[in-house]
């Protein structure tokens, strides 16, 4: 859209503000707007969050974990109420075969969303309502504690292996798999609402989207241990040591770009794929079936790392 500049005195120039932009942000008079200077650009922006409307969603042919993910991605894109109704109060869960009851998924993936609750139950719908409001400036923090907090559940997933210890494995699978998916899905969701959209925006919610794949494929090596009893092999141990060493080096590129790590980000992967595919004949399935879901977060990172330098530029 263009605007015409009006000129005010000799030192003062205007121009209005798009009515339906204000409107949807509830600008009004004395409001302070937020505007950067980008050479022939201005960019205006505020910290206000855009309303959404609420939603309404029958989820009575869902399964359980398209409903979680439904309103996981929900939250995501910056809905503050959410009415979910159904006509059955129970679904399948495909993964252990069992029926559960909707209204317990909901709760399950509530208390993964930072900032929403369950406002009213009945018997055939309930209702999710945003009780905070999220800000651009927690966000800095929140992604910083997301890498952390993966690095950590790489190192336990690690140790659980190389001393079967379940119950460590437990916690990856469990309590840090569910903070992972809270941090994710709220950065995800602040950058929905009211991170300014330029490109470096998109960059970064592509990277912060693809984590949480690195979480679920975390959690899956973690599974896949519970109730393997045998000791892994050296081969096994070796690979897997060599496979953390390309989530620290991303977690460094992120903070600190170089290409030098880069570089070693490549290096690395392509080392672990040579090594992987030489002694794969030797290892029990188990562990090969391990190594390769956890392989698949080398191939994601080099996505991110794609991702990382563009931007840097």
């Amino acid at each position: 859209m263009r605007r015409k500049v009006i000129q005010i005195a000799n030192s003062t120039q205007l121009v209005s503000l798009p009515r339906k932009w204000a409107l949807q942000h509830g600008i009004k008079k004395g409001d302070e707007l937020e505007i950067e200077d980008y050479g022939n650009k201005l960019t205006v922006s505020t910290e206000k969050t855009a309303e959404t409307k609420p939603v309404e969603i029958d989820v009575t042919e869902l399964d359980r974990s398209s409903i979680i993910f439904l309103i996981r991605g929900l939250y995501k894109k910056g809905y503050d109420e959410i009415k979910i109704t159904w006509n059955k109060p129970v679904t399948t869960h495909f993964r252990v075969k069992q029926d559960v009851k909707i209204i317990t998924a909901i709760h399950t993936e509530v208390h993964r969303l930072t900032g929403m609750e369950i406002v009213q139950q009945k018997e055939n719908f309930c209702i999710l309502k945003a009780i905070s409001t999220p800000s651009d400036k927690e966000l800095d923090s929140i992604i910083r504690r997301t890498f952390i907090l993966l690095d950590d559940a790489v190192k336990d997933l690690i140790e659980g292996a190389r001393n079967n210890d379940q119950s460590l494995i437990e916690t990856i699978c469990e309590e840090k798999h569910d903070t992972l998916t809270k941090f994710v899905s709220y950065s995800l969701r602040i950058l929905n609402k009211i991170r300014k959209e330029d490109l470096n925006t998109h960059i970064l919610y592509h990277i912060i989207a693809n984590v949480d794949k690195l979480t679920d494929l975390i959690k899956n090596c973690g599974r896949e241990l519970l109730g393997y009893d045998a000791k892994l092999r050296k081969e096994t141990m070796l690979l897997l040591d060599k496979m953390y060493n390309s989530f620290a080096l991303y977690h460094e590129l992120f903070y600190k770009f170089r290409f030098e790590t880069v570089r070693k980000l490549t290096e690395n992967k392509e080392l672990v794929a040579t090594e992987l595919s030489a002694v794969s004949h030797k290892l029990p399935p188990q562990e090969i079936l391990l190594l390769c879901t956890l392989h698949q977060a080398l191939e994601l990172q080099r996505d991110l790392m794609e991702s990382r330098m563009a931007m840097e530029f």
